[in-house]
């Protein structure tokens, strides 16, 4: 049902090369959870050569009304299912700063400030797959796990562990279970229901490595991380 896409897992996030000068360096957003880039950032990736994904949308507090990040595609719909939709399947980057363009950035930012934000950036990897059961008496978001990580490895081990879970699970039954369990789950709020379907589709036994207990973790489905303090 689902196609996996040819999908590149760097494993160096620091960006090195420096920008050039002339240029705005008063910073108006930085994502501090996620991976949308500004203004700045799209230049140091830009220079690094570092490809980015731009979608010409609505984008949180961004100025141009574009959506920039380092992304993916991770799944296409190969097959048409008449209830079963992937609304989307990322994989993420996000990057810090080293050497001559962490030593830019440290010298702008004594005239602005606020480039600290940038200076202080924890690289991350992040991958996010959801998919929604539609039909004329309701639309269900079947599955929807987010989950970032910042090591290389531990990052790829789940990738894979989660590639075998997609490809092998019957999305068909296990969405016919959970409509026909929805009296279980519907009053439930959003992150015991996350709790509820993470057990239904046995997420729970795959040996994923969260890195901590925190309870937007194990075994729900949500894992995220800050990039600065």
């Amino acid at each position: 049902m689902f196609q996996r896409q040819e999908v590149r897992i760097i494993d160096d996030l620091y960006l090195r090369t420096p920008i050039h000068e002339a240029m705005d360096w008063d910073l108006d957003f930085f994502d501090r959870e996620g991976y949308q880039l500004n203004s700045i950032e799209k230049e140091y990736h830009q220079e690094n050569r570092i490809s980015l994904h731009t979608e010409d949308r609505m984008a949180r507090r961004v100025s141009d009304n574009a959506l920039n990040a380092v992304l993916q595609h991770w799944y296409i719909q190969k097959e048409y299912h008449p209830n079963i939709f992937i609304d989307h399947a990322h994989i993420l980057h996000r990057f810090a700063f080293k050497d001559n363009a962490l030593h830019q950035l440290k010298n702008m930012s004594e005239e602005y400030p606020k480039l600290q934000k940038m200076i202080k950036t924890k690289p991350k990897y992040g991958l996010d797959f959801a998919i929604d059961w539609i039909d004329t008496e309701q639309v269900i978001e079947m599955f929807h796990i987010e989950l970032d990580c910042r090591d290389y490895d531990t990052f790829v081990d789940i990738v894979e562990k989660l590639q075998v879970f997609i490809e092998s699970t019957d999305w068909q039954s296990k969405g016919e279970e959970l409509i026909d369990r929805k009296a279980e789950w519907i009053g439930l709020d959003e992150y015991d229901q996350a709790k509820y379907k993470a057990k239904l589709y046995g997420l729970d036994k795959l040996d994923i490595d969260y890195f901590t207990d925190h309870y937007l973790n194990k075994p729900y489905l949500f894992s995220y991380l800050k990039v600065i303090d």
